[in-house]
């Protein structure tokens, strides 16, 4: 099994392992205490859970796990040093699956870890969708982009809005749905930052981004995908 740590000293990743070697004697945690590199780790690593240490991260809490959720649905526990309700509250809505405080006995943490991983089933590689008769794929369980069968190299951001236009194929995605979906909630809209990475992402999925077809902005609203009718999924 494959953990990524995130936050929490070096003391705190060893512990960690330690306890959960005890089920999981292959295990493999891998820790940063950066959490934007974190994003690029969960694309890059694929780990089976992920862990975010609440009181040492560098940033809201909140708002990584809105991120992470962003593109991903890996098994997502937060790790924290009290039984505060509200803050549990909050991080459960915002997409976590389980909260465990510090202070649990080792048994009960790997019990709690071991029944979220019960909860989540493994996840498919055969999660993938091809557009544009196969010139464009999007494998969202291995995070994987394809175009004319050649690997697209994505930024965790670039992958999180081709996945939410993509997702809404045919529809409108809104600039404020865009940003607060791959930014965070609280996240001010701002079209004129948004066109710079939609811009980047045409220049890597379209056969002419100076012609989009895949990307289609609609002015002054935000942006639509369109597969041709013959696309499959």
């Amino acid at each position: 099994m494959k953990v990524l740590l995130i936050g929490g000293s070096e003391d705190v990743a060893r512990t960690i392992s330690i306890m959960l070697e005890v089920r999981w004697p292959e295990l493999n945690l891998v820790h940063t205490s950066e959490p934007r590199e974190s994003l690029e780790l969960i694309c890059r690593e694929q780990p089976d859970l992920v862990m975010l240490h609440r009181d040492s991260l560098s940033m809201n809490c909140v708002d990584l796990i809105s991120q992470i959720r962003g593109f991903a649905d890996v098994p997502l526990i937060v790790l924290g040093q009290s039984n505060d309700v509200v803050d549990e509250v909050e991080a459960l809505e915002m997409g976590a699956d389980d909260w465990i405080t510090r202070s649990c006995m080792p048994m009960e943490f790997i019990a709690k870890v071991n029944a979220l991983l019960r909860r989540c089933p493994p996840r498919s590689n055969d999660n993938v969708e091809h557009f544009l008769n196969g010139e464009l794929s999007i494998n969202y369980a291995a995070h994987k982009v394809h175009a004319s069968g050649k690997p697209v190299k994505l930024t965790p951001i670039e992958y999180k809005i081709l996945c939410q236009l993509a997702k809404n194929r045919g529809t409108v995605v809104s600039h404020a749905n865009l940003l607060h979906s791959v930014w965070g909630p609280n996240y001010e809209v701002d079209p004129e930052f948004l066109k710079k990475y939609i811009h980047r992402l045409r220049s890597k999925v379209e056969a002419d981004p100076a012609d989009p077809q895949i990307i289609i902005t609609e002015r002054g609203v935000g942006y639509i995908f369109i597969p041709p009718s013959n696309s499959t999924s």
